[in-house]
């Protein structure tokens, strides 16, 4: 049965990597043993069996780290996923040899690849929330939404916290942005990250979120601030008309939470009716903001937010800092909280500190081509072995290991 596996496997590898997601029919066998002369039950476990075959012959998916010594080819961190779903079973052949049920079926199998980078882990990953300054703090007047910044990061955060594989952190008193007008950037600064850290209880975090809110505007200015009495009280009258949309926008990134990196940036928009007295006063998470139109449409867009970054980061690789090394053995501040387990293969990355021109201190990290193998994986922490010693790979805490 392995050969047979590893047979399909090199030709199917070479099929998975030109596609993502595709149906493909499949043959396959299954086996099963007649017991006490039950038939029927033998071929429902010989369908079963064949199911498998099919699946795993599918959808066996190989994930790498690569290092060629000396021409030999090492693979390093192999992980094997069976990602296929079998459907429209036909049995092609049926056949019983020594009593034991020979069953050769076509089937069905749609096949998902993953992610398109290769990365196939499925570790929990942590982000950090910050606040999203807004660029221009007169649009919180209407409705007095001044709370916004705090308010949209903190909703943001329980968002997160409902998508699988992702746990957010509530760092939405941090400013990383004193001037909103120039917040997109490629790196934050060490100074930056180790001040949000401290500020969360120094947890550290794969992920820092941050953004600023662009426009809370109302699309026709005019609808609030209307002087002739009968117009106005048209314009209220007429409280479904597009005149009262408000516009919401946010520019909203991704930074590696250690190095800095900017991993993504993105801008979202939306708009809602507005149709309040200009004399009420909701805050951005007042029960009569999200009974607004406009409210609703805003938390549409941060559970859409949410359902983006699950999506991507998914494909992203888990990253945590050793704490401690002694001989061959490696301590790291990540562990069965995270999904660590025995056996986890992570590849170790040197962390070293380099200086701009106009002297940011930005993080730069190195492959070593090393790896530990997790040996115990407790709640935040977990131990692994080196194959050699932390003093012949200048291994130091502080640097970092990661999946792939």
């Amino acid at each position: 049965m392995f050969n047979r596996l590893v047979r399909n496997l090199f030709i199917l590898s070479m099929m998975l990597f030109a596609v993502s997601a595709q149906a493909v029919v499949i043959e396959a066998e299954g086996q099963a043993i007649i017991i006490q002369g039950d038939l029927k039950s033998a071929r429902e476990a010989a369908i079963k069996d064949a199911s498998q075959q099919a699946s795993m012959h599918a959808a066996v998916y190989i994930s790498s780290n690569q290092v060629v010594r000396d021409g030999i080819l090492e693979i390093d961190n192999m992980q094997i996923s069976t990602l296929g779903r079998v459907s429209n079973i036909e049995i092609l052949d049926e056949k019983i040899i020594n009593n034991i049920l020979n069953i050769r079926i076509k089937a069905d199998v749609l096949i998902d690849t993953g992610c398109e980078n290769g990365v196939t882990n499925s570790y929990i990953k942590s982000i950090a929330v910050a606040a999203f300054p807004m660029v221009d703090i007169n649009q919180a007047r209407i409705g007095n939404l001044h709370d916004a910044p705090v308010a949209f990061a903190t909703e943001l955060t329980q968002r997160i916290n409902s998508k699988d594989k992702l746990n957010g952190y509530n760092a939405s008193r941090m400013n990383l942005y004193p001037d909103p007008n120039i917040a997109a950037t490629s790196t934050l600064s060490d100074g930056a990250l180790t001040s949000m850290l401290s500020n969360i209880n120094r947890m550290e975090v794969n992920y820092v979120i941050s953004g600023v809110i662009r426009d809370m505007s109302m699309v026709d200015p005019r609808t609030h601030a209307e002087d002739n009495y009968f117009i106005d009280l048209y314009n209220r009258m007429d409280y479904l008309s597009k005149k009262h949309l408000r516009s919401f926008s946010i520019d909203l990134f991704v930074h590696d939470g250690f190095t800095g990196q900017l991993l993504m940036q993105e801008n979202y928009m939306t708009a809602g009716l507005w149709n309040l007295d200009p004399t009420i006063k909701t805050g951005f998470t007042g029960a009569g903001f999200y009974k607004q139109d406009y409210g609703q449409k805003v938390s549409e867009l941060q559970q859409k937010i949410a359902k983006d970054l699950a999506e991507k980061l998914q494909c992203e690789p888990f990253t945590a800092r050793i704490n401690r090394v002694e001989d061959s053995n490696v301590w790291i501040s990540a562990g069965s909280a995270q999904g660590l387990k025995r056996g986890d293969k992570l590849t170790i990355y040197r962390r070293s500190t380099f200086f701009t021109p106009d002297m940011r201190a930005q993080t730069q990290l190195n492959n070593t081509r090393q790896s530990i193998t997790i040996e115990d994986a407790q709640g935040a922490f977990a131990s692994g072995r080196l194959n050699g010693t932390v003093q012949q790979y200048n291994i130091r805490p502080g640097d970092l290991v990661r999946s792939h």
